[in-house]
Formats: C-alpha cells, structure tokens, sequence
C-alpha cells in the first residue's frame, strides 16, 4: 500500500499561500490574553465534514498582511470585532480536497488578473512608443535648440568682445575729452591768473618804488644822523627786508627762467657785408626775413617771429643790458641762486657781452656785477651785515674741467659733485678759490682766467673762444645782531662758439663743442615737455647748469645774434633754442637765508 503524501501536488504549489494564513491566524491568537483565548476555544465548535466541503468551494477572503491586530491589554469586547473580521471557517488541516479547491479559485482569481494585467500592459506598451516617439522628437527639437542656443551664444560673445571694444573706446574718447577741457579750463585759469599778475605786478612796481624813495630818505637820515641809531637801525632792516621781498616778488612774476635777444651790430670793416632783413616789432619782439640783395627781384620767404623777455637792438649800450642784469646781481646780494649765460654762434658779441672791452663805458656784465656787489656791501655794512666774496674761474675744454686761476702745466683731476644728498646745489672738487676785498682784485682774477682761456681762430672770428667759461661769485653773509645768514651763488657763463676750423685739433673742439650745445637743447626740451628724466649728466656743461635749469636758481640768457645774411641759419637756431628755454618753467627759487644761535 503506497504511501499518502502529507500535501496533494496542486497544495504544494500553494503552500507559501496556507502558511501566509496560518501565520496571520497564529498571529491574531497570539496577540490575545489567556482569559480570552479560553473564550475563544469554549465559543469554538468543530464543523461538519460537509459544512467544511462546502465552505471549502467558497473561496475565503483575502486577508491583508497589514491587518491590524489589537494589543493584549484591549478589553474583551474587541473579540467579538475579530470574530468579525475574520468570516470563513478555518479549514482543517487534514481536508485536503477543501484546500485544494480554495487554491484552484484562488489560481483563477489569480489567472483573470494575470489577463487584465496583460491587456493593461499591451495598452501600456501601446502608450510608451507613442510616448518614445514623442521623446526622440524632443530629443532631436532639443539638439536643434542646442545648437541654436550654441550659435546665438557665440554671437553673443561677439557682440559682447565687440561691445568691450566699444566700451574701451568711449572711455579712452572720454579721457581724451576730460584732458581737453582740463586743460581749455587750465588755460582759461592762467589767462586770468596772467591778468591779475601784471596788475599786481603793476602795484608792486607803484609800491617798489615808493619803498625806495623811502629807502633812500632813511638812509640819508641815517647818514646824517647819529642820534636814535639803534630806533632807526630796525627801521632800515624793515625796509630792507620789505624791500627784499618786494624785489623777489616782482622777480618770481618776470619768471625764474628770463631770455633776452641781442643783435650785434656791424663793426666799421663788416659795413660791406650783405644783412637779412631784421625788425623789431616792439619790446620784446623781433621778426626776421632772408632777402636776396641781388638786381633780381625779391624771393619772398616766410618771416619767423620771436618773442622774449626783453629786445636788445644794434644801438643798445652796455649800461642798457646791465640795467636789466642787475636785477638778478641784486637777487644774489638777497640770498638767492643766479646764474647769467651768454649763447649763440662765434662771433655775435658773446664775450663782449659778458666781459667786454677797455675802458668803463665797455665794461660786459662780469665786470659791472662786481661792481655793483662791491657798492651794494658799504649799504649792507651799515645795516649790520658781514659779507665775504670768493671768485673762482673754469672752463670746460673737450669736456674737461680746467682751473683758470692755475698756472701750473699739471692740472688737477676736477669732478662736479653735490653739496648734499637731499639738495640739487653742486660744487666743482680742487677748484682753487680767491677772496677779494675790492673790484680791483676781481679784474685782476678775470685778466688772469682770461689769459689762461683756450680760443683759436675761426671763419668767423678771429679770437674765437674755444671752451666754455665760467666766473663763480661766492657771497657769504652773516648779520650776528638779526642771527641770520645766508650763501648765494653767482655764476656768469660764457659759452663757446659752434663755428668749425680746418684743421684736425679744431674739429676735434668743434664735436665737443657741438655737442655739449646739443646736450643742452635736449635738456631745455625735457624741461619743456616735463619728462621725468632730465639728461643732464650727458656733459659737462649741462652737468654743471643743473641747478640754475632745473633747480633752485634764477636764470638769465642771453641770446646773442649778427645781421649778416651769411648766418642767417645760425641766427635761426639761436633764436628757436631761446624760444625754447623762454618756455621753460622751473620751481620757485628759495632764498638760502636761515637762522643760527650763537
């Protein structure tokens, strides 16, 4: 006899289904307390065999995992609502054919879902093409947007690139704009600023005037008078003080940097000489124009004008152009810096200029400053001041430095050099110094230098100065009742001529000579432009007018020019290189005037 098995075969296929049952019945007794699972087995009666077949063909209700089952501590009452719960009769666990029938209706149940499932999935898969077909449509409107955006992205950088470009621009135009009107307001300042200078200029000569009649009243009465010297003693320090800065004032307004034009005029043995035609429009403007003195008929050229501080004409004396020079003598006896430079080609009158001839009527500017300082010290004795003059001369031949107050054949090494650091003030190392107590002893310190000086003949000159000399005036003052000293430098320069010789030594002089002249017309453009860097080390010559271009001094030139046709050129150059230093503005000069303690 074989053997039953424990489950049918179709039981088994269901056997997760049975046990999910018996759990959740196990699992809803468990949750209950003692007294009512005694209730719960009295209540309980055993089915017939064929309630069981019957209710076994009724397919039982799915009962939910998630069924909710009470906790123990609920009161009793809650079973009846189990009870409720929980309709279809357990079947036993012997009754496999009950079994086997729930599982067969629930395999239909199962089967009919499994239908509609399939019908939803087609109906399902139906709806995703059309959904993918809409997707792969998007996707490809997607990258023709892509693409778009990418391309109106790069024209918008473009337009951006281009648009910086324009920004840059405008700015720039902005700038430009800003700078033209600050300078058109700049311009519109000076212009006033100039109006109200010369007024004041004006008053200050009104006021320069009065104050010297009074100087001069005072110091006859101080002369005359010996009574009441201490009272009147502060007075005249008072006007000389008063007077100092009055004379300083109207200097500053003349300008630190002043060019004056003189034209040499023809000597008796130069009266056959061909002239260009030379006018002088007023005081201070000239206008020159070359002609063709020939029987042919007159060339027209454009006429060139110039305009300077002052015009020195062929009929001008050597006291006239000293009456204008003494102002700047006189701003050496204050204290201040001053230096006084002739310029122009050989043989236009420099050295005569500066030193000039025999006999007091000729004396140049060297001889005449000298003068004046030596008569100026009488007045600043009787005011209480003690004053030293030291003289020294040089010249710088072929860009050395030569001492002209040693004889000696074995000159000195002389290098130019800076008082101090912080100062642009310079002096010229091994130079030898002389102290002189008169005029005298000047003149004779100036024939020496003079005798020791190189010069050559030239086409144009005869006795053409060949180097560039330089008389140093040192004046030291001290004034121990006011406590108060000061050291000024006056420096009178005569520079070489530019005319070329024949020989090899002269051209030799003449490149040096050129080019320290050329060196000069640089620096005098830097300062016109306001370069940060000024070439003044570039030679001798501009090395050692560094202070009086571009320092604390006061500057005077003199730009001497002839009225023959044949310089016409030279004259030219002459006269634009003075335009150019006229438009030169330096700092303000300070005065070297300090206090000390004894």
């Amino acid at each position: 006899m074989s053997r039953i098995p424990k489950y049918p075969p179709a039981l088994k296929e269901n056997r997760p289904a049975l046990s999910n049952t018996r759990n959740a019945t196990r699992t809803l007794v468990t949750g209950l307390s003692e007294a009512d699972k005694k209730t719960l087995i009295l209540n309980h009666t055993r089915p017939a065999r064929n309630a069981t077949v019957a209710a076994a063909s009724v397919p039982a209700p799915r009962m939910k995992r998630s069924a909710t089952v009470p906790a123990p501590s609920a009161v009793p009452n809650k079973v009846a609502k189990i009870e409720k719960k929980v309709v279809a009769p357990r079947i036993p666990p012997y009754d496999f054919k009950a079994r086997f029938n729930d599982l067969s209706e629930k395999h239909k149940v199962i089967k009919n879902e499994l239908c509609e499932l399939k019908d939803k999935l087609v109906e399902v898969s139906d709806e995703y093409e059309k959904v993918k077909e809409a997707v792969d449509s998007s996707i490809a409107e997607r990258d023709m947007w892509k693409e778009k955006v990418t391309n109106t992205m790069k024209e918008l950088r473009q337009k951006s690139m281009e648009y910086e470009s324009l920004k840059i621009d405008l700015e720039f135009k902005n700038k430009e704009n800003e700078e033209l009107q600050s300078k058109a307001k700049l311009l519109e300042t000076m212009t006033s600023s100039l109006t109200l200078k010369t007024l004041e200029l004006d008053r200050l000569k009104m006021e320069h005037d009065k104050l010297q009649m009074e100087y001069k009243g005072a110091l006859e009465l101080i002369t005359t008078s010996k009574t009441d010297s201490d009272a009147m003693q502060n007075i005249l320090n008072t006007m000389y003080t008063d007077q100092r800065i009055l004379r300083n004032t109207v200097q500053d307004l003349k300008g630190n940097i002043r060019v004056y034009c003189r034209v040499r005029p023809p000597l008796d043995f130069e009266a056959s000489k061909p002239l260009y035609n030379l006018n002088v429009l007023d005081a201070c403007s000239i206008e020159v124009e070359k002609i063709e003195l020939l029987n042919s008929a007159r060339k027209g050229k454009p006429q060139h004008t110039f305009t300077f501080d002052g015009i020195f004409t062929p009929h001008s004396t050597q006291e006239d152009v000293f009456s204008e020079v003494s102002q700047m003598v006189q701003s050496a006896l204050d204290g201040y810096n001053v230096c006084i430079f002739a310029y122009g080609q050989t043989g236009s009158g420099k050295t005569y200029t500066m030193e000039g001839g025999s006999g007091e009527d000729n004396y140049g500017i060297i001889p005449r400053a000298i003068n004046m300082i030596f008569t100026c010290i009488g007045d600043l004795k009787r005011m209480g001041w003690d004053l030293t003059i030291k003289a020294s001369f040089l010249e710088i031949y072929n860009e050395v430095i030569y001492d002209l107050l040693n004889s000696c054949k074995d000159q000195l090494n002389h290098e130019i050099k800076m008082v101090n650091s912080k100062g642009t003030d310079l002096y010229v190392s091994n130079l030898k110094e002389e102290e002189v107590k008169s005029s005298h002893d000047f003149i004779r310190l100036l024939l020496f230098a003079q005798r020791n000086r190189q010069t050559a003949a030239t086409i144009n000159n005869e006795r053409s100065s060949r180097s560039h000399s330089v008389a140093q005036i040192k004046i030291t003052a001290i004034n121990e009742k006011r406590k108060e000293k000061f050291t000024s430098n006056l420096n009178l320069v005569d520079l070489a001529g530019s005319e070329s010789g024949k020989t090899t030594q002269r051209m030799d002089e003449t490149k040096h000579i050129n080019r320290s002249l050329s060196e000069l017309s640089k620096v005098i453009l830097s300062l016109q432009n306001n370069q940060s860097h000024i070439p003044y080390r570039n030679s001798k010559l501009t090395h050692l007018l560094m202070p009086s271009l571009g320092g604390n001094s006061k500057t005077l030139m003199l730009v001497n020019i002839n009225q023959f046709d044949e310089c016409f050129g030279e004259t030219l150059n002459s006269l634009r290189f003075a335009t150019k230093v006229n438009s030169c503005r330096t700092v303000k000069a300070k005065k070297n005037l300090t206090q000390y303690d004894m």
